[in-house]
């Protein structure tokens, strides 16, 4: 009986097992694609996660992690300023249902530990990216039933399954991927195909789409790609040949050529309070350092800057949601602790990809300078779209990184 019993429990704890690894490959495809797959899967992985057991060892595996202290100590600040929080209810479980994915961070981490679960998470990944690369490109002549825009032509934006400033973040990091592959594979044929990947992508990002965060992020991107991948000698003109394909792109490109004079243009002519995407986010930040400033140490609560922002700004356009700066967005609601706790894992994330002899922690670095460059004009940690792929792409890397012997993992997938 108690021979039988055990057996019963095994294959449970294998059927468990295997939903756990098949559930966090879901959630990375998810990512760029689905926030309803994106939820689901990540619940299923939850679950399943817990019901496999193998405890011991996970623990000890996340306790060595570099970065399980700065997010313990992030997710535990949400949760106890959440306790005396004087924020509406809806808000404060928005706030705890965003920031909860950061405990998940570690679970997929211990997942992705797996080689044949890491590979297939990274093909998921590429799966994914192509579906929204080519839905992009096809957005331009062709409603399609998934997209969220129908503008058909050149001129206009085609973001598909998200908005544009989340798919032109995810498309960097595609592109950067694709360049990682095309250095590593040791065949011309997929060294071409990489690179021509790369180079559709790049086109779709500032041709295709409006949003001028991804081509920061994609400045940021390539200048990390070629100071760590980049023979010395040829430095220069590597970081000149990308500022000369950028500059051309943007040239051939009068949507982006559109925003980045709009964007000029409201900067130099900011007035307070008026409602502009750059003048916007000035009076947001304003607001927001001002609130942390007066509330230096234990910050205003969780959740609580749409509300005070109502209260300042007199209404609710553009600025009530959050203050398009992860960095004060933390300091403001939780105070020094709350900013430490991120920059922390900031400091964490580097010296992870730095100390690493792993030739796949030119990703991380990258991964890491546009999470660092987004939290200054965006809340990559909060908002939806943009929170999906920063949580689940931090773990894959990772556990990539600090999982795998050298060119083993993106060579392979």
């Amino acid at each position: 009986m108690d021979i039988l019993i055990t057996r019963k429990r095994s294959s449970l704890a294998e059927i468990a097992h295997s939903v756990t690894g098949w559930s966090a490959v879901v959630l990375v495809f998810s990512a760029p694609v689905s926030r309803s797959l994106f939820i689901s899967s990540g619940l299923v992985f939850a679950l399943a996660w817990f019901l496999e057991g193998g405890f011991r060892n996970k623990w000890a595996m996340v306790r060595n992690l570099p970065v399980s202290a700065p997010i313990a100590l992030l997710s535990s600040i949400v949760l106890l300023w959440s306790v005396f929080s004087h924020a509406p209810p809806d808000d404060l479980m928005e706030t705890l249902k965003v920031y909860s994915k950061l405990p998940l961070v570690l679970m997929l981490v211990v997942t992705f530990s797996e080689g044949h679960w890491r590979q297939r998470a990274w093909q998921a990944f590429l799966v994914a990216m192509l579906l929204v690369v080519a839905s992009t490109y096809g957005n331009v002549v062709i409603n399609l039933p998934w997209s969220r825009t129908a503008n058909q032509g050149l001129g206009q934006d085609h973001s598909v399954f998200i908005e544009h400033v989340s798919q032109s973040i995810m498309t960097v990091m595609f592109i950067t991927v694709c360049l990682h592959r095309a250095l590593v594979t040791g065949e011309v044929s997929r060294r071409w195909l990489w690179l021509g990947l790369a180079l559709i992508s790049l086109v779709s990002m500032v041709v295709l789409l409006q949003g001028r965060s991804g081509l920061v992020a994609l400045v940021i991107a390539l200048g990390v790609f070629a100071v760590m991948r980049a023979p010395r000698q040829k430095l220069v003109w590597v970081v000149g040949a990308a500022a000369l394909l950028s500059a051309a792109l943007i040239a051939a490109s009068p949507l982006m050529q559109q925003r980045i004079w709009l964007g000029y243009s409201e900067l130099v002519n900011y007035q307070p309070f008026e409602l502009t995407s750059l003048g916007a986010r000035i009076d947001m930040w304003r607001f927001a350092l001002n609130q942390s400033i007066e509330h230096l140490w234990l910050g205003t609560g969780s959740a609580t800057y749409p509300m005070l922002a109502a209260q300042h700004f007199g209404h609710c356009t553009w600025v009530c949601e959050h203050p398009h700066n992860q960095y004060l967005f933390l300091s403001m609601e939780f105070g020094l602790l709350g900013l430490f706790a991120f920059v922390w894992l900031l400091w964490r994330i580097f010296l992870i990809a730095r100390h690493s002899t792993n030739v796949e922690n030119v990703l991380l670095m990258a991964f890491l300078a546009i999470l660092a460059i987004d939290s200054l004009i965006n809340v990559p940690l909060w908002f939806r779209g943009q929170s999906y792929f920063f949580y689940s792409m931090l773990a894959l890397l990772i556990s990539t990184v600090v999982a795998t012997k050298p060119d083993r993992t993106i060579a392979q997938a």
